[in-house]
């Protein structure tokens, strides 16, 4: 039985013994609500289950027998992925201890099965993948779990690689053509225009990696400290200042 060292054991009837039929990776989800989902996992009216759940302080329980059983999570993809729900909700990112938590589930199985240590977006191929990903064959929930924690995956799959004594494995970047070009003027709080649809645009894709961020088109205090911040991160010269290069960073950069 494969039962994680570490996590909560709290097996629910909502399951399909013998049903998982690969081990291809796992799945994040986002929980849209608050406390253990035990209960209505364990409720056969739910038809609803996942084989792990990790809440914000980094507790993590396990449902189902991960190497065997399957959990009622995705739909068509139960049974060749794991399934991770994650307490909070869609526009909220995943705490640190809930990074951490993840993290362990996804080395575990690495080191059971061979999860590769890659982000996908993706339902055939091997790693971490999101629920969204799978439209209508995997219950037709696009928004789960949500951009900010898509964006999060990075991060999981770099701690996970950290716990099992693995380099970092490099994330894809998107081909420059696929972002959008820089607007042609350097924003800053010193800037005499300071609002404007590139503002918007700049500040959703640091909201999309996981930045708290108002998306109002106005660069004000908030928006260049997330600058200063995000260009210390990427080793850019921290003058919060919206440049090209620190423009170019925010899709380019790999999303961890």
């Amino acid at each position: 039985m494969a039962r994680m060292p570490g996590a909560a054991w709290r097996p629910v009837i909502n399951r399909t013994p013998s049903g998982r039929t690969e081990q291809r990776g796992l799945v994040l989800h986002v929980q849209d609500g608050r406390n253990s989902p035990y209960g209505w996992f364990n409720d056969e009216d739910s038809e609803a289950s996942s084989d792990f759940w990790v809440s914000t302080s980094g507790r993590i329980e396990q449902y189902v027998d991960t190497g065997s059983d399957r959990a009622w999570a995705q739909g068509a993809g139960n049974r060749a992925y794991a399934s991770v729900e994650t307490e909070g909700y869609p526009d909220e990112p995943l705490t640190d201890a809930q990074i951490e938590g993840v993290a362990q589930i996804y080395a575990w199985g690495a080191r059971l099965w061979g999860w590769p240590l890659q982000v996908i977006d993706s339902t055939t191929g091997r790693g971490l993948t999101f629920h969204g990903a799978g439209g209508a064959a995997w219950g037709g929930h696009p928004d789960c779990p949500g951009e900010i924690r898509k964006a999060q995956r990075g991060a999981i799959i770099a701690r996970a690689a950290e716990l099992l004594g693995k380099p970092t494995p490099a994330q894809p970047s998107p081909p420059a053509s696929s972002y959008p070009s820089w607007p042609g003027r350097y924003i800053s709080l010193r800037s005499p225009f300071m609002r404007g649809d590139d503002v918007r645009q700049w500040q959703q894709r640091m909201r999309d990696r996981g930045w708290r961020i108002d998306v109002d088109g106005v660069f004000g205090p908030q928006s260049a400290g997330v600058a200063h911040a995000f260009q210390a991160e990427k080793g850019l010269d921290p003058d919060s200042i919206l440049g090209p290069a620190t423009w170019a960073a925010a899709w380019t950069a790999p999303l961890t």
